[in-house]
């Protein structure tokens, strides 16, 4: 990705996350929702069942750094992007997700745009056009997880927004009514009922869908969130029995019809591949005793130890579709592990560490982020950016951030 900005150029005018490549606002965009998506460890919004920081961060840092905005300009954008995407979402969601769209695309482009307009200061025409460009940008086909594409969707995304944004200040025109319209997105991308959108829009900054039940998951674990449920439960086995992963003589992994779509790959070549596979994921719990970044390296997919655990492996459709939206919209999963002794453990997990109603604690998330960052910042750098992201309502020009965040660590 930064080899292709580079041959497209740009102006100089905003960051690269990790690089010292300045670029233009969109590009730099692209560049770093594709880059934040590509290990799958980026947070999830229980209502749009996709990814909304992915979107949403690289637009407003792009634009706040352009337009030296401060850290409570950078929040709020955040904050009405999030609400824009996921109330858009809720009444739609079900459908449009099962059709094949990829919701942080789609509805994470609406989102990016909404946010890169508080930016700009649009005025309620502009902002309208804004989303009216957005909606004939968007577009992600689940078919593409576990390729290089899947993260490509988080990066459009949020340059849609950028783009989207800046033509409607510019003065370029589109549908105003275009969610709701006979051909519009609503229905085009899936959804044949009838929505009440007014109502669905009464809420809108009154309350905050982000910090309810359909707020964010923060991810414990860096593959698909429909796999989670089940990683908790083979921990949870591993946790109170002790056994050799070479005693393993079946394993039954209890799905709902729904998994099929998303969980494409029962005897995965590449860590991408791996990232959406149940078989994996779960032997990779079993035989490690966590599931972390480096397990999916491609040398980590093919370890003899784990490969073996995927041909005692088998699916049996025990729950039914999960409601999107919900905590239980991941789908609930269930692991029963058979011994050669005979033996047989059980466990069952509804709703996954790291989801709205089992967070993972402040340490956890400090953990989780020094773990990140460290591959690419240094110490300093990591330090620095914690005490500035801990306080960013308090940040003058949130190019303070943006400057140590291209910092890369010595080689």
């Amino acid at each position: 990705m930064v080899d292709y900005v580079r041959a497209m150029g740009g102006n100089p005018q905003a960051s690269t996350i990790g690089s010292s490549l300045k670029t233009s606002p969109y590009l730099a965009a692209l560049v770093n929702g594709t880059t934040g998506h590509s290990l799958d460890y980026d947070d999830i919004a229980v209502s749009l069942n996709g990814h909304p920081s992915v979107c949403l961060v690289p637009a407003v840092f792009a634009i706040g750094e352009i337009l030296r905005s401060t850290g409570q300009d950078v929040l709020t954008a955040y904050v009405i992007g999030y609400e824009t995407a996921c109330h858009v979402a809720r009444p739609v969601l079900q459908s449009h997700y099962t059709r094949g769209w990829h919701s942080t695309a789609t509805f994470g482009s609406l989102g990016a745009t909404a946010a890169a307009s508080r930016l700009l200061k649009l005025s309620t025409a502009q902002v309208k056009h804004a989303i009216g460009i957005a909606a004939s940008l968007a577009g992600g086909l689940r078919q593409n997880f576990g390729t290089m594409t899947k993260p490509l969707h988080a990066g459009k995304a949020a340059a849609n927004g950028i783009q989207a944004a800046l033509l409607a200040q510019a003065g370029f025109t589109a549908a105003e009514n275009i969610i709701e319209a006979p051909l519009g997105f609503a229905r085009v991308f899936g959804h044949d009922g009838d929505v009440d959108w007014t109502k669905v829009g009464a809420e809108l900054g009154r309350t905050f869908l982000m910090i309810g039940a359909g707020g964010l998951n923060l991810k414990p674990y860096p593959s698909c969130g429909f796999t989670h449920c089940a990683i908790d439960a083979a921990l949870q086995i591993r946790r109170e029995h002790g056994f050799d992963p070479d005693e393993v003589a079946t394993v039954e992994l209890g799905v709902s019809p729904f998994d099929k779509q998303i969980l494409i790959y029962h005897h995965p070549r590449t860590g991408l591949e791996a990232k959406f596979s149940l078989e994996y994921c779960v032997a990779r719990a079993l035989v490690s005793g966590g599931v972390r970044m480096g397990h999916f390296d491609d040398a980590a997919v093919s370890e003899p130890a784990v490969t073996r655990l995927f041909r005692s492996m088998k699916w049996v459709e025990r729950f039914p579709l999960p409601v999107m939206g919900t905590a239980e919209g991941f789908g609930i999963k269930s692991v029963v592990l058979k011994l050669t002794n005979g033996r047989e453990y059980c466990a069952e997990v509804a709703v996954a560490r790291g989801m709205p109603g089992n967070p993972l604690s402040k340490a956890e998330l400090d953990a989780k982020y020094r773990d990140c960052a460290s591959i690419t910042l240094d110490s300093n750098g990591v330090r620095k950016s914690i005490a500035v992201l801990s306080n960013l309502d308090d940040v003058d020009d949130i190019r303070l951030l943006m400057e140590i965040l291209k910092q890369r660590s010595a080689p």
